[in-house]
């Protein structure tokens, strides 16, 4: 009998500054089968004004491609779909808004993701297209509103950097009235050189063997010295220099005609051009090659490694775990006891294994901000979660695990959980609960103390039973339990401790 097709199918969408792409592709003999690839322009960086507003129109724009990509990806189930916002999503004013109207339309999550995590997913998409190569090589990838630079080797990335320049933005900013000449486009060029100063020595003294363009403004610079007959494949220095000339013959935007190039591509190729120029000057690039796969390829690929065990977050806390050297013995304790207490308690429609590897995650790093310092070592946690770079973690994710480890222990503040979207705050507080129980329960450090526990969830009433003989002689548990009574009303959750059992003697 053959398995049901949606089972091995999944879906990778991009959420770009300029464009929307979706990846689907069906699991055969081991491999990956692609089924259907949408892309569209939405240009949703070009309706963002600089106080991070978004014009209504572009918003109806992604809103209706969002309806499509919806319709296509119905069907496929959830743990099967990752979506994912760039730039843009991380400049927006009203970000959780338009997140909460985007996930309707969509149909599922999306996760904002991070510059550095946009530049991971982006080598491992096109990592996939070099697969057996162990050269050292750049990656570099022109979004809408960011430009991502990375070297690795293998499928492994070394140096990774996001550049706050798009083609979108650049256009936007040096072109905005359609007009171009040579000075136009030598100031956008220096503006990107500017940025690149910092990392050029850096990465000139990393090294590569090869240098590698993935994104639409590399495709159509390459189809266009290839039509022009300025080099043979690619895009080499001498060719782009050409291609400057070329697009300083024309005036304005609207007039600039090209073979090989789109007309989707036409308004926003002048801006890439200009981060082009600077990074092949600044990095002393020669020649390119251009890859046909991104950033959604990424996204897939980092899916199935989720899915199928090889999930990179694990890694990076692990990283963590050791750079802080946590003690394994009181981690180990807090997780079996959280992971007791969520087992009981997650069947509640808001919970799953995402919430219950986020617990574990928890768990593992919530004394790593005793290295910094005691008092009030749980914020010092929370903050080197969120600020550290956390190769696969969305931007919500960081915060969810903020929140749980700086808030493990003491008062509660009221909206602390505004930070995430609303879809997450019910599971935000049930996670929530499991590990402010198990700091309580594994505070003196002794396996000894923890009893046996037995935990109910009816909506908002949660019931914990303990055994009777075992309260007189934890006094310290019984207060933290009591003022636990009370602080956990702010999230919504009201706790009612028992006991059962008969005292000895």
């Amino acid at each position: 009998m053959k398995p049901d097709s949606k089972l091995v199918t999944y879906a990778a969408v991009d959420l770009g500054s300029n464009s929307f792409h979706m990846l689907v592709a069906r699991r055969e003999h081991g491999e990956l089968r692609v089924l259907d690839r949408i892309k569209e322009m939405v240009r949703l960086g070009g309706g963002l004004d600089c106080r991070g507003n978004l014009d209504p129109e572009v918003q109806e724009r992604a809103l209706t491609c969002l309806s499509r990509f919806g319709q296509r990806l119905r069907g496929i189930p959830q743990e099967n779909i990752r979506t994912v916002g760039t730039q843009t999503f991380r400049k927006l004013k009203h970000a959780d808004e338009f997140l909460q109207v985007s996930e309707a339309a969509l149909g599922c999550p999306i996760d904002i993701i991070a510059g550095h995590e946009e530049a991971r997913l982006v080598y491992i998409g096109v990592a996939q297209w070099i697969a057996g190569e162990q050269r050292k090589q750049l990656v570099m990838d022109i979004g809408g509103g960011s430009t991502e630079l990375v070297i690795g080797k293998g499928v492994d990335p070394i140096k990774m950097e996001s550049m706050q320049f798009g083609c979108v933005s650049v256009t936007n900013r040096f072109f905005a009235d359609g007009n171009i000449n040579e000075n136009k486009l030598e100031n956008a060029r220096l503006a990107v050189a500017a940025e690149l100063q910092d990392l050029q020595s850096v990465y000139r003294n990393a090294g590569w063997q090869v240098a590698i363009g993935s994104s639409g403004t590399f495709r159509s610079a390459a189809a266009i010295c290839e039509a022009h007959g300025w080099c043979a494949k690619g895009i080499t220095a001498d060719a782009l220099q050409k291609l400057r000339q070329k697009a300083l013959s024309f005036k304005s935007i609207a007039e600039i005609d090209i073979d090989g190039l789109s007309e989707q591509r036409r308004p926003v190729f002048v801006g890439g051009l200009a981060i082009m120029l600077a990074c092949f000057k600044a990095l002393a690039i020669e020649e390119m090659l251009v890859s046909p796969f991104a950033l959604r390829e990424g996204v897939l690929q980092d899916l199935l490694g989720r899915l199928e065990h090889r999930d990179p977050r694990d890694k990076a806390v692990k990283a963590l775990m050791t750079r802080f050297a946590v003690d394994p013995a009181q981690v180990e304790r807090v997780r079996k006891t959280a992971l007791a207490i969520f087992d009981q308690v997650s069947g509640d429609h808001a919970l799953g294994h995402a919430h219950r590897s986020m617990l574990c995650w928890a768990a593992d790093l919530h004394e790593i901000g005793l290295s910094l310092s005691h008092p009030s070592y749980q914020a010092h946690s929370a903050y080197l979660v969120e600020a550290s770079d956390m190769a696969g973690f969305s931007r919500q994710e960081q915060i969810f695990l903020a929140t749980l480890v700086g808030l493990q222990r003491r008062e509660i503040p009221a909206g602390f959980a505004d930070r995430l979207p609303a879809r997450m705050h019910r599971a935000l507080a049930i996670t929530l609960l499991c590990v402010r129980l198990s700091w309580i329960f594994c505070r003196t450090r002794d396996d000894e103390a923890i009893p046996a526990i037995e935990v109910t969830l009816d909506g908002s009433r949660v019931q914990v039973v303990l055994p009777v003989d075992w309260k007189d002689n934890h006094p310290l548990t019984i207060a933290d339990l009591d003022f636990e009574e009370n602080a956990l009303l702010i999230t919504g959750l009201v706790l009612d401790i028992s006991y059962s059992g008969y005292e000895s003697g």
